[in-house]
């Protein structure tokens, strides 16, 4: 999973990315070999090590943040802080599943979807990469769905922006294989739609893990539902601002029943697949 594209040129972040990315390979081996009697301690040790190293990992990388006046830390630190939630859900969802294997590999799909988009993207910042602006103050609600899916997509399939072909408004009849919600609650409150083709969804999962899926299994499904949550949290930081606030619940599977779904929105196409976010605004 670890690329050399990765590096911000910080050794100790590097290093500590690295092993971060090791750790993930180590627990999808896991799960790849899972038919023996000693899986769950496997899997009980791999995620406690994991949890301890990522939080050492945050503090030591919002530490160096400050030490060199990063302008965006709070948001970085707000990233950390809701995936850390995260973690924490999973974890006690796996003990009290007596580690299923089924929640093992949803964790394990929201791990490695968080994890690509946040080191290849959001953490480059850090050191001024991929640092020109992808907003403006508050954007509206679509204007930031827009601009952070395309985002988004673009960094998680490697794609130009020229390969991506957004139509407005979303056709009616779009067919999702997966498909999510998230709810927008503050000054800016409803709900959003992600749709994904099955096509879509087993391409983000190979460009994740170098690996081809032949069904849309928990950890394809865990890795489009955060995929969802990346999106929805960027946009949410693009409408805030000037004393408006806006925050996001985490994203639950739904049906694909169109007929309740308002039509603002857009498709995003790529030769890879397609996908949809749909918006319903109070």
């Amino acid at each position: 999973m670890w690329k050399e594209e990765y590096r911000l040129g910080v050794d100790t972040i590097d290093s500590q990315h690295q092993q971060l990315f090791k750790m993930v390979d180590d627990l999808l081996a896991v799960i790849d070999d899972h038919e023996h009697s000693d899986y769950k301690k496997e899997c009980a040790d791999a995620v406690n090590f994991l949890y301890g190293y990522t939080v050492k990992h945050f503090q030591f990388e919002e530490g160096y943040q400050t030490s060199i006046g990063y302008k965006d830390i709070e948001a970085h630190k707000l990233q950390h802080k809701r995936f850390i939630m995260t973690v924490d859900n999973f974890a006690k969802r796996m003990a009290d599943s007596k580690y299923d294997m089924k929640v093992v590999k949803a964790f394990s799909g929201s791990l490695v979807a968080w994890l690509n988009y946040h080191v290849a993207e959001t953490d480059q910042k850090i050191v001024g990469k991929n640092s020109a602006r992808d907003n403006e103050p508050l954007l509206t609600c679509l204007e930031s769905f827009s601009n952070s899916a395309i985002n988004v997509i673009t960094s998680m399939l490697g794609l130009s922006q020229d390969e991506i072909t957004k139509t407005m408004p979303p056709k009616r009849d779009f067919k999702g294989d997966v498909t999510f919600e998230i709810g927008l609650i503050g000054d800016v409150a409803g709900k959003a739609i992600f749709a994904y083709s099955a096509g879509f969804a087993r391409s983000i999962i190979k460009s994740l893990i170098s690996k081809d899926i032949d069904e849309l299994d928990e950890i394809a499904r865990s890795a489009m539902a955060e995929t969802s949550n990346i999106i929805g949290g960027k946009s949410t930081v693009m409408m805030s601002g000037n004393g408006k606030t806006c925050d996001i619940t985490p994203p639950t599977l739904v049906a694909n029943s169109r007929e309740k779904f308002g039509a603002e929105g857009f498709d995003i196409h790529t030769k890879r697949g397609d996908m949809q976010v749909l918006l319903m605004m109070e």
